[in-house]
């Protein structure tokens, strides 16, 4: 009996660390396929001010929290400023996310908890995102620590689930300011709860008695409090960027005031987990069967959470896709609770084979998006994505500095509207400025140029080098092109036998 039971110990491992190893395949392999979005490349840039000075400067219209910062920073600092490096963290972070929905089985079956975490896992949503250098995993891990904290608190009272609430509602505040929305769903959710038990009253769940102390809580209080302060102070070291409550009146501005460009009708997250997410949008059907009596009363508090905070974010105007991701994970969980409960009723063949189906949708859904469309901009997860035709620049330049090391000093000049991701991207370059397209540089003439196209008459008469010139865009969803200038006398060896297409009439 023993032994059997060791076995499907070991098998039931296996089969968790497969599942994790999936989500870290997906979102680490070919990390660099996708030329760095415009926002990995303000946070790149970000990370540059920190190391000339010393610390991040919290601003309250950032709209984010310093700690992915300080992390990138510290990455950064020991691997060098690569876009795999610079992506690494969320990728890290992103398939911690799937190991943490299999913790949840402390609380919930474990088949269902493993149902959830593969469909996270594959989600194309969560694995697009999840390769991206960007805030959202981080919301994502601390929402799921500190429901799993609450949930403990709930079911077991323990210590360690009060650490574990407080420390995610605390990475929370680190890392985005919409924390607050979920919050206060969390919050709301409970009173709805007892309100449904009510009228229809699930299967008995008693709040088990607390094993922790008042003291236990002043020290969790304290440490969240030192975490924050220290943070948003940059260590300690800029005090006038303590801006916690200022950020809201600010985000509340952006959020409604429908000037920000990003703004979406209330049903804009449906039509994206309608289109690609089939297993939360199939959990999101199956909450509606936890109002009759007897279901999961934790299934059925996940329900309404889920339901409250999408309700709160499709209300907002201000809608980006990424936001999807802290979205979907409530409903990851009642798929994977449907699927379980559905064994109860049909053919274990028949629940295998439709789970199986939904996730493959799913799973191809992910691959597609990822390594085939990721900037295909018929795509709405592919959002203001920088396109492809940046690497005609940066290509023979970083074939340049292999070759010679001395090409980080060439010179450069980039004239348009937007300048992330190219700011960063090439930062170890010495000598490559960067105008605004009504600003004028002191010369024009260097190793390449890359302007906007209302610049470019202005900029030829003042050329008096030969030049290899082609249009490209830099972003999608965006209303202006460029046009780059490579000087014939340093690429020339990249283009053999062809003639630039600027060139200076001979006198």
């Amino acid at each position: 009996m023993k032994g059997w039971v060791k076995a499907m110990t070991l098998r039931a491992c296996w089969i968790d660390a497969v599942i994790v190893l999936l989500a870290l395949v997906l979102r680490s392999m070919f990390l660099e396929l996708k030329p760095p979005h415009f926002d990995e490349g303000v946070n790149g840039w970000f990370v540059d001010q920190m190391t000339r000075n010393g610390f991040y400067h919290y601003d309250p219209e950032n709209f984010h929290g310093p700690l992915h910062f300080y992390v990138e920073f510290v990455t950064l600092t020991l691997f060098g400023r690569h876009v795999w490096v610079l992506r690494l963290p969320i990728v890290v972070v992103s398939t911690l996310c799937v190991a943490l929905v299999l913790a949840y089985r402390r609380y919930l079956p474990a088949r269902a908890c493993r149902v959830a975490a593969v469909a996270m896992a594959i989600s194309p949503g969560c694995v697009f995102y999840g390769r991206y250098a960007i805030h959202e995993s981080w919301l994502l891990f601390f929402l799921l620590l500190a429901v799993w904290g609450l949930i403990g608190l709930w079911h077991e009272g323990g210590r360690g689930q009060l650490w574990a609430t407080g420390l995610g509602l605390t990475g929370m505040v680190l890392t985005k300011e919409t924390y607050f929305i979920h919050w206060v769903a969390l919050l709301l959710a409970a009173p709805t709860l007892l309100l449904c038990e009510s009228v229809s009253p699930s299967a008995p769940s008693p709040i088990r008695q607390r094993h922790w102390s008042y003291a236990d809580l002043d020290k969790l209080i304290l440490v969240a409090t030192l975490l924050i302060f220290f943070f948003y102070t940059g260590g300690l070291l800029d005090w006038s960027s303590l801006g916690l409550v200022e950020t809201f009146a600010r985000w509340m501005h952006a959020g409604t005031g429908g000037e920000s460009g990003h703004e979406k009708s209330w049903h804009y997250f449906l039509e994206l987990i309608a289109r690609y997410e089939w297993p939360a949008l199939l959990g999101m059907g199956a909450s509606l069967g936890l109002v009759t009596k007897g279901g999961n009363r934790l299934a059925r508090y996940l329900a309404i959470y889920g339901l409250g905070a999408l309700t709160a974010y499709s209300l907002v105007p201000y809608k980006t896709p990424w936001c999807v991701i802290v979205l979907l994970w409530p409903f990851h969980f009642l798929f994977g609770l449907a699927a379980h409960r559905l064994l109860d009723w049909l053919d274990d063949w028949v629940v295998g084979t439709v789970t199986t189906i939904v996730c493959a949708y799913s799973l191809l859904a992910s691959c597609l998006l990822n390594f085939r469309d990721f900037t295909d901009e018929g795509e709405p997860y592919v959002y203001v994505q920088t396109l492809p035709g940046i690497r005609n620049l940066l290509d023979p330049l970083d074939q340049l500095t292999e070759r010679d090391p001395r090409n980080f000093h060439l010179i450069g000049y980039v004239l348009t509207y937007d300048h992330h991701p190219l700011i960063w991207l090439l930062g170890d370059y010495t000598r490559v400025e960067f105008f605004k397209p009504d600003e004028e540089p002191s010369g024009w003439d260097g190793a390449f140029l890359l302007v906007d196209e209302s610049l470019v008459e202005k900029a030829e008469s003042n050329l008096t080098q030969s030049y290899f010139k082609q249009p490209m865009r830099l972003r999608g969803s965006a209303n202006n092109s460029e046009v780059l200038y490579l000087n014939e006398s340093v690429f020339g060896s990249f283009f053999p036998g062809r003639k630039p297409e600027f060139a200076t009439p001979q006198l």
